[in-house]
């Protein structure tokens, strides 16, 4: 879907000079293997020019490219891996048109000048908290979007996701676009803005309430399912952290309901499942209510905020 508008996009000069500017880049921060593997990326996408093309014609990703200058218009070619470290390179191609194709069908024109700067608040609170949905940049191999809760400026929480064709992520998962979130990172467990989050919202967690605005991005799509990415498919996983990897990936995924899914991903209900109250304890009952009014009221606004927004 067009919104009449001509699609502004680099011509291969800039696209070239990009691509050189951002292989020097990591070759100075990350080493020369680093570097050479952009080249090599750029390469490949050479051989690919038909897919190249046909992503610099939506005009969500060719604004994305010119709005944010000093990032890799490769990333998901460029970097080791994207979304899955189980996806090859065909996939990841196939998945990057997948998500803006989504955007381009999905979103209003009026909502990407916001996300491809601080961002659209889709939920605020009193007590100075909000959460933000903008477009990545330096991070946008672990998704193109991402909801960030924060509090006065500070970010507490980081859940990145991206729209990928279902059949990418198992024979099992069904057919359609899919909300494939990617990353779900927390600030460390000693930081005092999770003290102070701690004590303004008892028994609760900055990563529930990420997934609880996922959830409400999800409502306003009219989409019943998120699947969460795999402990061992998230793409900075690293065997001797991988107790932790499943605490924050499968073991969070399956508290919501998610059950598994292919090979990439756990699949969760939109709206989240969870526990009746019935079945919990009597004494956990009040704080369960509360904690989960919170989630309620998270996922209402972010889908009341993003709905006006959306093309019908």
């Amino acid at each position: 879907m067009h919104d009449g508008t001509p699609a502004p996009r680099p011509n291969g000069l800039q696209l070239l000079g990009r691509i050189a500017g951002h292989a020097w880049y990591q070759t100075r921060a990350e080493g020369l293997s680093d570097g050479l593997r952009v080249l090599l990326g750029a390469g490949r996408m050479l051989g690919e020019r038909e897919v190249l093309a046909r992503l610099f014609a939506i005009p969500a990703f060719a604004r994305l490219m010119l709005t944010q200058l000093k990032a890799d218009p490769l990333f998901f070619i460029s970097h080791r891996h994207f979304l899955s470290r189980d996806f090859g390179a065909a996939e990841r191609m196939a998945s990057v048109l997948d998500h803006f194709h989504f955007e381009q069908a999905h979103f209003a024109p009026a909502l990407l000048p916001a996300l491809h700067g601080d961002g659209m608040r889709l939920w605020q609170h009193a007590a100075g908290y909000e959460i933000r949905l903008r477009a990545n940049a330096d991070t946008r191999h672990e998704g193109p979007l991402s909801l960030l809760l924060r509090h006065q400026g500070e970010t507490l929480h980081e859940l990145s996701f991206a729209w990928v064709e279902a059949t990418r992520l198992g024979a099992d998962a069904g057919s359609g676009p899919v909300l494939f979130a990617t990353r779900n990172q927390s600030v460390p467990a000693t930081a005092p803005a999770l003290t102070r989050f701690r004590a303004d919202f008892p028994q609760n967690s900055p990563a529930y309430f990420g997934l609880a605005a996922l959830n409400g991005v999800a409502c306003a799509l009219g989409q019943r399912r998120i699947v969460g990415v795999r402990d061992s498919c998230q793409i900075a996983f690293e065997p001797c952290r991988a107790a932790s990897f499943k605490r924050s990936y499968d073991d969070f995924w399956h508290g919501f309901g998610g059950r598994p899914l292919g090979r990439h991903g756990f699949e969760m209900p939109v709206p989240a499942g969870v526990a009746p109250l019935e079945q919990l304890k009597a004494k956990h009952r009040a704080r369960a209510r509360q904690r989960r009014e919170h989630w309620r009221q998270v996922a209402a606004a972010a889908e009341a905020a993003l709905s006006p927004y959306l093309r019908t």
